[in-house]
């Protein structure tokens, strides 16, 4: 059988995708790894006592609007990059302009302290263990977001692996915020930072064999 009749054939048999089934797929998908990563948080570490009392401060918005923005870059890149020649678009600006936020509050954080109180309000309580709990809570998120993109037709398998890596880190960092009792700007530029980074440079491993067809 020539190439051409192969295309036909397996053409004449193609069936049309469903409008907005990669989006549905997607959403289900990151469901189910929020709720499995709230339960890693809730179960390993527990949310913070005065939870009610942060959601009502600047700080535990500006962590979890600086994680989520991310996650949501990531979730339009790992969209995009599932898709064979389509271009990240607006997810990468979207990160870029996340960081360059948090960057920026933290340099006006530390700015106005004394220099002797830089290294407490860059290290906080926790900044051994925060990027490490932030990989772990977000796992969930990373795995269930490469299977799903396997499901889809990546041509740029290191690309979507980090795509998926950034997406996961994202998510996994905003749940773990309904945990930690940091507040300072320059600690969530550092450490929460680093913790959601993890997860691309692992995805960018792995997605070129993981990943492709």
């Amino acid at each position: 059988m020539k190439t051409d009749d192969l295309i036909a054939a397996l053409a004449a048999d193609a069936s049309p995708v469903r409008r907005g089934a990669v989006w549905s797929r997607w959403a289900l998908a990151i469901l189910v790894a929020v709720i499995l990563s709230a339960v890693i948080m809730t179960l390993g570490w527990g949310v913070r006592p005065d939870i009610h009392q942060a959601m009502r401060t600047s700080p535990f918005w500006m962590k979890a609007g600086y994680t989520a923005a991310l996650g949501a870059a990531g979730l339009l890149m790992v969209e995009r990059a599932g898709r064979p020649g389509v271009r990240l678009g607006w997810g990468v600006f979207l990160a870029a302009a996340a960081v360059v936020v948090i960057l920026g509050l933290a340099t006006h954080e530390l700015i106005n302290l004394p220099l002797a109180n830089w290294r407490a309000d860059m290290m906080g309580s926790s900044a051994r263990v925060c990027p490490w709990r932030i990989l772990a809570i977000s796992a969930p998120v990373f795995l269930i977001a490469m299977v799903t993109l396997r499901w889809m037709a990546p041509t740029r398998p290191s690309v979507a692996g980090a795509a998926a890596g950034l997406l996961a880190g994202g998510l996994g960092a905003t749940v773990y915020g309904l945990h930690c009792q940091e507040t300072a700007a320059a600690f969530t530029a550092m450490w929460y930072t680093l913790g959601m980074a993890l997860w691309p440079l692992v995805g960018a491993a792995i997605g070129r064999w993981a990943l492709r067809w």
